[in-house]
């Protein structure tokens, strides 16, 4: 019995492995994204790119900086917008973005200026003026003045592009506007310091996909970038099955939880799956720590067959038992009687 059961279990194993080898190759035809290489942000016919603005750098007391960043109206028709700052700041550790509580973190509010004007209109796409220079869009100065008595660490805003045209695009409501989010850190007392306070890789999944689950807490005063890796291979041996790369912002004095998953794994599997997160630990060092874990993916009917099928076998087993026993309790006609 123990032979026929380890023999059920073997063939279960090699099901799963061979759906994992079987799906490597299409997956990896499907990962390229342009939208992950194409920083932009996008409201009705309104789109700005980068999706951010991340002063380098420590910003000098007194000093002023610098970035730009560009408009397109994407639409058949004129579109118009105006430029405001608010303050930026999240809520969570799930980061819910807030833009209406000033702190300490977004005196730089009061700093910022747009030295080429804050209203703008910008004629249909692709169309050009009479120079043949392109009119469909427009580069965008974002300027910070530093005051000479501004403490350190991080400050954050978000420059708000508001659409004030009448047809801003499908889907747009009348006030609808883009949050370009602005990051930077003033010289002085800055204290980068950090720590991973939770991770996780699923061990088992009954549908096709891999979850990883880490919340990275940032105790300093200044913001960092954690970057998220995640590989996939193959229990047995193979080509990587999958691999993706992410990076976010941490914010001072906030946790943040990141889910990194394989959405599109196999609906059978076995696989080695590691996940390398940089991040700043709490001695101000930029640091990868590695976590790795085995997880099958198997669906629930398939378990249900496999125990149906075992449970059958065990009542084959019991049923011949008993009848062997029975013949052999039985007499021969000549000792009866």
């Amino acid at each position: 019995m123990k032979k026929k059961i380890s023999l059920m279990l073997l063939a279960l194993v090699s099901i799963i492995a061979l759906g994992g080898v079987l799906q490597t190759a299409s997956v990896l035809a499907d990962e390229f994204d342009i939208d992950r290489i194409e920083e932009q942000y996008q409201q009705g016919y309104l789109l700005i790119s980068p999706n951010r603005l991340r002063y380098k750098g420590l910003l000098e007391p007194g000093k002023s900086y610098t970035e730009t960043f560009m408009a397109y109206n994407i639409g058949a028709e004129p579109i118009s917008f105006n430029l405001t700052v608010e303050p930026f700041g999240v809520k969570g550790e799930d980061y819910e973005p807030i833009y209406s509580e000033a702190t300490n973190r977004t005196k730089v509010t009061d700093w910022v200026s747009f030295p080429t004007g804050t209203e703008f209109t910008l004629a249909p796409r692709n169309e050009r003026d009479e120079r043949n220079n392109y009119i469909d869009r427009i580069e965008i100065t974002v300027r910070i003045k530093v005051p000479s008595d501004a403490i350190g660490g991080g400050q954050y805003a978000a420059v708000m592009a508001n659409i004030v045209s009448t047809n801003p695009g499908p889907s747009v409501g009348a006030k609808a506007r883009i949050a370009l989010l602005l990051y930077s850190t003033i010289n002085g007392d800055v204290v980068y310091k950090g720590a991973i306070i939770n991770q996780a890789i699923s061990a088992f999944s009954f549908e096709p996909i891999i979850k990883t689950s880490s919340t990275v807490e940032n105790s300093g005063n200044a913001d960092f970038q954690a970057t998220y890796r995640i590989s996939v291979e193959p229990f047995f041996g193979g080509e990587l099955a999958y691999e993706n790369t992410e990076e976010k912002i941490i914010m001072p004095e906030t946790k943040r939880i990141f889910e990194q998953n394989w959405d599109s794994a196999p609906a059978l599997g076995i696989f080695n799956v590691t996940q390398e997160i940089t991040y700043i630990n709490e001695d101000g060092q930029e640091v990868t720590d590695t976590f790795k874990r085995l997880t099958i993916i198997c669906p629930l009917w398939l378990i249900l067959v496999v125990i149906a099928i075992l449970v059958l076998l065990i009542i084959a087993i019991i049923i011949k038992r008993k009848r062997r026993k029975m013949k052999g309790s039985k007499k021969p006609s000549w000792e009866q009687g």
